[in-house]
């Protein structure tokens, strides 16, 4: 099969087609054709060599979809031909954590795809089946790939964690990329009134077409004056700190009394310096926000498939361009999601 291998990490060149051995699936997995996969900021950290559970060669990407073509011994309930995507880790499904319904949180299986397992920036992959959704048939391969890591992190961080409530106003960084966007028309969906940060005038129309009610543009990411400006000075009762410690600061002062900053993206793997007085004097909460459940995957694929969250893929480039897709994307030239399709790969 075709596959791009990560050898070194380092630069978006690094990424490289080759020809790698058919995989078969072991117990309680399954070989998916793989029809799509999403390229994903956390692919671009990966790819640097900033997540420590990733060893090189490697085969990336956590946000694939696509049919079953073999089933593994001992697993019941799968069948060729059916339709999967994958979520970004897997759980165990029987401790403690799990049964009480924050498998994202799992200690005993937390493996993740495009790290500890292949990923699917290739022909075909195997996959534990506690870790894919079923795909609805009407939905393209596309968009069902961007699914999960896109809308069921928005349901994670805007429902689950964030508690988003009718007529809250939610800040959302980062929000032209594809966390972001579904987001944006989520927080609507429920309610909020939505003011979004990008850093280019480029990215404004999507983010109007997803329903924010106010974009601010900053390309130096100080926005907090005047995000306070747009709530008359009271500040925002929710963040949804996609950004990570590049905005955090910012966050933190564009927050009204009792908000809650929801984090779910830390995009330069940086640190952040914390003012302990600020979050007392304000009472706020911090909250911390990791991948999406099953349960929120298939949330989410109902979402789509009945037509309540428009899905935001920009484009479709064969599996060959990944190292192109990865400079795109770093350079911040998308606003929403690149998708490769590894079968157009000859």
């Amino acid at each position: 099969m075709k596959a791009v291998v990560l050898r070194e990490f380092g630069e978006a060149s690094n990424l490289r087609l080759e020809t790698l051995p058919d995989p078969r699936p072991g117990r309680g997995e399954v070989l998916i054709r793989v029809h799509a996969c999403g390229v994903c900021y956390h692919d671009v950290i990966n790819r640097k060599g900033n997540l420590p559970r990733t060893h090189v060669p490697a085969v990336l990407g956590h946000e694939a979809a696509g049919e079953v073509v073999e089933v593994g011994p001992d697993t019941p309930g799968w069948k060729v031909g059916d339709r999967v995507a994958t979520l970004q880790r897997l759980s165990c499904g029987e401790c403690a954590l799990c049964k009480s319904g924050r498998n994202s949180l799992c200690k005993k299986d937390n493996r993740f795809f495009g790290e500890e397992i292949s990923g699917g920036y290739a022909q075909y992959m195997t996959a534990p089946v506690m870790g894919l959704g079923r795909v609805p048939a009407n939905l393209p391969w596309p968009v069902a790939a961007t699914v999960c890591c896109t809308l069921g992190t928005a349901v994670h961080t805007v429902r689950t964690r964030g508690r988003v409530r009718d007529g809250e106003t939610v800040l959302i960084t980062g929000a032209s990329g594809g966390v972001g966007l579904a987001a944006v028309q989520l927080a609507k969906l429920d309610g909020a009134r939505v003011i979004a940060v990008t850093s280019g005038e480029a990215k404004v129309q999507a983010l109007r077409e997803a329903g924010a009610d106010e974009v601010i543009v900053s390309r130096g990411l100080d926005f907090a004056a005047e995000a306070r400006k747009r709530t008359g000075g009271e500040g925002v009762n929710v963040a949804i700190e996609i950004v990570g410690s590049a905005t955090f600061a910012q966050t933190l002062k564009a927050m009204a009394p009792g908000g809650r900053v929801v984090v779910v993206g830390n995009l330069e793997s940086g640190k952040v310096d914390l003012n302990p007085g600020l979050v007392i004097v304000k009472e706020l909460e911090i909250i911390g926000a990791y991948a999406t459940t099953r349960e929120e995957l298939d949330e989410s694929l109902r979402l789509v498939a009945d037509g309540k969250i428009r899905p935001f893929v920009a484009e479709a480039v064969p599996l060959a361009d990944a190292g192109k897709a990865h400079f795109r994307l770093e350079n911040r030239e998308i606003a929403g999601r690149l998708v490769l399709l590894p079968q157009d790969t000859q």
